[in-house]
């Protein structure tokens, strides 16, 4: 059943409804540490400009790991693909 999540981003309250009350917790607490990053790691005032910057980074990992998935589900599928052409001799098999 879908309920309000009150969460606190940069000390501003949001209420945000789901499901999954701490993983709505977790991803506002993750942005929110996002946040205070770009702040201090680049020196960033404004909180617009901060934003953005988190969503630069936050996208940045993204692309990365999607880049990774993408790597690792060609390579499974060529292991699978060779899995499938293995052939074993009817007699290997009996004998199990």
């Amino acid at each position: 059943m879908e309920k309000k999540v009150e969460v606190r981003i940069l000390n501003q309250p949001f209420t945000f409804i789901g499901d999954d009350e701490e993983r709505i917790k977790r991803v506002a607490q993750c942005i929110d540490e996002k946040i205070v990053s770009a702040r201090n790691n680049y020196g960033i005032v404004n909180t617009l400009n901060a934003v953005i910057m988190a969503m630069m980074d936050l996208m940045d990992e993204y692309l990365d790991m999607r880049d990774q998935a993408e790597g690792f589900e060609g390579r499974a599928l060529k292991l699978l693909k060779k899995v499938e052409e293995f052939e074993v001799p009817c007699d290997a098999r009996d004998k199990r």
